[in-house]
């Protein structure tokens, strides 16, 4: 979708920066469309889940069991329901990712990248 809107704004290259998820989608596409993507720069992003990460996912699903400084702001952005609906479905996600391609998101994809890659990452994100 992000490439189809690039070609309709008629820009034929461009560079992508994504966080989270967000780098996971921007290493696809840069896998995906080589010759379209000038540069590239992920932050906290993963290409594959380990087994013990799909295990902490799994122990931080439900949002109830949170810190309180932690689920505020995202209760505030999404709704208490709606915030434990959407990281619910995000773990569950990462599940079926994990049982169908043994764990591998798109590490596959990623020597189809051409593009200079700058890969940025907190060294005590627990996340990453």
């Amino acid at each position: 979708m992000a490439y189809e809107l690039m070609k309709v704004l008629q820009i034929p290259k461009f560079s992508l920066l994504g966080f989270s998820d967000g780098g996971i989608t921007s290493l696809i596409l840069a896998a995906k469309y080589p010759d379209a993507v000038n540069k590239l720069v992920v932050w906290g992003a993963n290409s594959f889940i380990l087994p013990a990460e799909l295990e902490a996912y799994k122990k931080i699903k439900d949002v109830n069991k949170w810190s309180k400084r932690l689920v505020e702001p995202m209760i505030e952005i999404y709704g208490k329901e709606r915030f434990a609906k959407y990281w619910a479905n995000w773990v569950d996600a990462m599940d079926a990712i994990y049982q169908a391609n043994n764990g591998d998101i798109c590490s596959h994809q990623l020597k189809n990248i051409k593009c200079p890659t700058y890969i940025l990452y907190g060294e005590k994100d627990p996340m990453v």
